[in-house]
């Protein structure tokens, strides 16, 4: 025999050992709650009552936070959804940004490029890969700053 236990809000916590010569406790019956899947016993004061377990249930809100409920009967915020929202398409302008920030970090890895041969050239000891690596680093810039120049005038 048995005692099936509940917590102040009558949700069902566990089972154990019963005396048979005495009553249950009073947050505890002797009626064994049933295993359904993605529902929790919630004893009503006479029988077992299913209430959907939402405990674990992940949630994304319109900003595409993600949330996770902790409670049994959890609810789903006003707004809340249980897909991931895909973020929205970025804007021209959003993306010309983005280009310009990665122009600007390929122009910079370009001037860091040209130091070596740049010293070589100014210590007299440059070869001609140090010529036709300045030439190519320099070529590479022009193309860039040419498309900075259109993208400057979509943002």
């Amino acid at each position: 025999m048995q005692n099936h236990y509940f917590n102040e809000q009558g949700y069902y916590t566990y089972s154990g050992y019963a005396n048979p010569n005495n009553l249950p406790p009073l947050n505890a019956t002797r009626q064994a709650p049933e295993q359904r899947d993605g529902m929790h016993p919630k004893w009503n004061g006479e029988s077992w009552e299913y209430v959907q377990d939402m405990r674990g249930t992940k949630y994304y809100m319109p900003d595409g936070s993600e949330h996770t409920i902790a409670e049994i009967e959890g609810q789903l915020p006003e707004g809340a959804s249980l897909t991931k929202p895909t973020p929205p398409e970025p804007t021209e302008a959003e993306k010309a940004q983005q280009r310009i920030t990665e122009i600007q970090s390929l122009l910079t890895a370009n001037d860091l490029a040209s130091v070596r041969p740049l010293r070589a050239k100014l210590a007299g000891t440059a070869t001609d890969f140090d010529d036709n690596r300045l030439a190519e680093l320099e070529e590479q810039a022009q193309a860039l700053r040419a498309e900075l120049v259109t993208l400057s005038a979509v943002v």
